[in-house]
C-alpha cells in the first residue's frame, strides 16, 4: 500500500506545481445504460478502462487536466491530468480513472501516477491495436518512461526509426496474490518511416510478479528478482508450484507492421502474436494471434467513412493440447492465455481481462480468471459522418469460443456482438450528447440489446 499511496500522492502535488503555469481543461458528464436483460450488452461494458459495471446504471464523471503545448516545438514540456466516475445501479461506487504527471523532454517522456493508456486506431479495434492491452480494465499505478514516437537512428538518414517503452507499477485490487507489481516493456524498430511503403516489428513482454500470496506470505521484489523477471531467465526460488521455473507470470507479443501512406490514405497491416512460454515464444502455437488491417482516409474530414478497421483472431492452437509427459512423450502445450498455476487471478485487474475483452473473464474459487482462451473472432469497426454532419461509430463481432482446454465448452458457442454511436450536432446547446445502443445474440452471451446515453461539457478555465 506504501508503494500505491506514495505514486498517487507525488502525482496530486504535481497538480499543484503546474496548475498556475497553464490553461486548465475540464469535461464533466453524466450518462445511462441499460439492458433488456440485467447486464448491459458486450460493448457497452468492455474496453471501458474498467469504469462502466456490469449491470444498468447512472454515471456521473469529471476530468481536469493540462495537456502538452503541441504549438511550440519545445524541448521540455509537461502535463497533467485527474479523473474519476461514480456510478450507481446494482451497486454504488466512487472509482479514481487517471492521476497523474508526464514530463517531455526531447525524445523522451516520463509518466508518473495512475494512467490509463491512449486509444489508438479511432477507438475501432477491439483491443487497442495490442493482444496485452485493450483498455478493458482499470489502470495501475506506474511509472512509464518511453520514447513514444518513431524516432530517427542516428547515421541512418531517417531509414531506421525506434519507438519503446519501460514501465513498473502495482495491482490494486484484490486479488490471488496481492499487490502483484506489474512489469512492461516493448521495443520497436521501423524501416523507411518516411516513404509511401514501410514496415516495423518488435517485442513486448510484461510479467506479474511478487506480491502478497494468501499462504506463503510475501514474495520478494529484490533487485536480483526484478533482473530475473526483466530477462526472464529462470529463477529456483519464488514459485511454490512446479507449474513454471519463471518468476511471475510472463506474457509476451511480437508485433509485425507493414505501413502504404499516399495524400489520400493510409493502411496499416498488422500481426500480434501472444506467448506464454518458451514454446509460445518459438512460434510453436502458429497460427494463434491476432491478424488486422486498419483504413484511414487523410482527405476529408467528413467522409461517410473516416476510418475502417478489420481484425481476425486465431487463439485456438495454444502449442497443442497437452502439456508435460504423455505416453512417453513430453509436450509443451496447453499455453493457457492469460491464466496462470500460482498468480491464479491470471492477466486481469478488478476481474476484468487487462488484455482483449475477447478472452471472457469470470471467477473461480474466489478470484478471477479467464474461463474462455480458446476462440476464432472477426471484427470489423468503421467510423465516420452521416449526411457529412453527425458523427458516428460503429463495430460487429462475431465469434466461435471453445473455452480453455482444462475446461472445455460441450460445444463451440457462437456469439454476435455489435454496437452503434452517433453523436448528435450541438450547435443550438452548450453540450454535447452521445447515443449508443448495443445488441448481444448467440450462446456465448444472453441476446440483449441495450442502450447509452450522454450528456457532457468540456472546455478550458478562463
Amino acid at each position: 500500500m506504501k508503494i500505491k499511496s506514495l505514486i498517487l500522492i507525488l502525482s496530486f502535488c504535481s497538480v499543484g506545481f503546474v496548475q498556475a503555469q497553464k490553461k486548465v481543461k475540464y469535461e464533466v458528464g453524466a450518462s445511462s445504460s441499460f439492458g433488456s436483460e440485467s447486464e448491459v450488452p458486450f460493448w457497452l461494458q468492455s474496453n471501458k478502462k474498467g469504469l462502466v459495471p456490469n449491470k444498468s446504471y447512472a454515471m456521473a464523471d469529471f476530468l481536469l487536466g493540462m495537456d502538452f503545448d503541441e504549438s511550440k516545438n519545445k524541448n521540455f514540456d509537461w502535463m497533467w491530468e485527474a479523473s474519476a466516475v461514480s456510478y450507481t445501479g446494482d451497486e454504488s461506487k466512487l472509482i479514481l480513472d487517471n492521476l497523474y504527471l508526464s514530463l517531455k523532454w526531447k525524445i523522451f517522456q516520463f509518466s508518473l501516477g495512475q494512467k490509463s493508456d491512449e486509444i489508438l486506431m479511432d477507438g475501432l479495434s477491439s483491443t487497442n491495436g495490442s493482444m496485452l492491452f485493450s483498455n478493458n480494465a482499470r489502470s495501475y499505478p506506474k511509472y512509464e518512461l518511453s520514447v513514444p514516437e518513431w524516432t530517427g537512428i542516428p547515421l541512418t538518414k531517417g531509414i531506421i526509426s525506434f519507438k519503446g517503452l519501460l514501465s513498473d507499477g502495482i495491482s490494486t485490487d484484490n486479488r490471488y496474490i496481492d499487490n502483484a507489481l506489474i512489469h512492461h516493456k516493448k521495443l520497436f524498430v521501423r524501416l523507411f518511416k518516411d516513404y509511401k511503403f514501410s514496415v516495423s516489428g518488435g517485442i513486448e513482454h510484461v510479467a506479474m510478479w511478487s506480491g502478497t500470496h494468501p499462504e506463503h506470505g510475501k514474495i520478494s521484489k529484490s533487485l536480483d528478482k526484478y533482473y530475473n523477471v526483466f530477462t526472464g531467465s529462470g529463477d529456483d526460488d519464488g514459485t511454490f508450484s512446479n507449474d513454471s521455473y519463471r518468476l511471475g507470470n510472463h506474457i509476451g507479443s511480437y508485433h509485425v507492421d507493414a505501413y502504404y501512406t499516399t495524400d489520400k490514405f493510409s493502411l496499416q497491416a498488422y500481426y500480434r502474436s501472444i506467448f506464454e512460454d518458451g514454446s509460445g515464444r518459438k512460434s510453436e502455437n502458429r497460427p494463434d494471434g491476432l491478424y488486422g488491417l486498419y483504413f484511414q482516409n487523410k482527405q476529408e474530414n467528413t467522409a461517410f467513412v473516416q476510418s475502417a478497421l478489420v481484425e481476425f483472431y486465431h487463439t485456438t492452437d495454444q502449442s497443442g493440447r497437452f502439456r508435460g509427459d504423455v505416453d512417453g512423450k513430453h509436450y509443451r502445450g496447453n499455453d493457457n492465455y492469460f491464466n496462470h498455476g500460482e498468480y491464479k487471478s491470471g492477466w486481469t485487474h478488478y476481474g476484468r481481462t487487462i488484455g482483449s475483452p475477447l478472452f471472457t473473464n469470470g471467477t473461480s474459487n474466489g478470484h478471477a480468471v479467464v474461463i474462455n482462451n480458446r476462440f476464432k473472432a472477426l471484427h470489423v469497426g468503421v467510423k465516420g459522418y452521416i449526411a457529412s454532419l453527425i458523427p458516428y461509430k460503429t463495430y460487429f463481432t462475431f465469434s466461435k469460443n471453445y473455452g480453455t482446454n482444462a475446461s472445455e465448452f460441450e460445444s463451440a458457442l457462437n456469439q454476435f456482438s455489435g454496437l452503434v454511436e452517433v453523436t448528435l450536432p450541438a450547435k443550438k446547446i452548450p453540450f454535447k450528447i452521445d447515443l449508443a445502443c448495443a445488441v448481444d445474440q448467440g450462446e456465448l452471451l444472453k441476446d440483449n440489446v441495450g442502450f447509452f446515453i450522454r450528456i457532457s461539457k468540456s472546455g478550458l478555465f478562463k
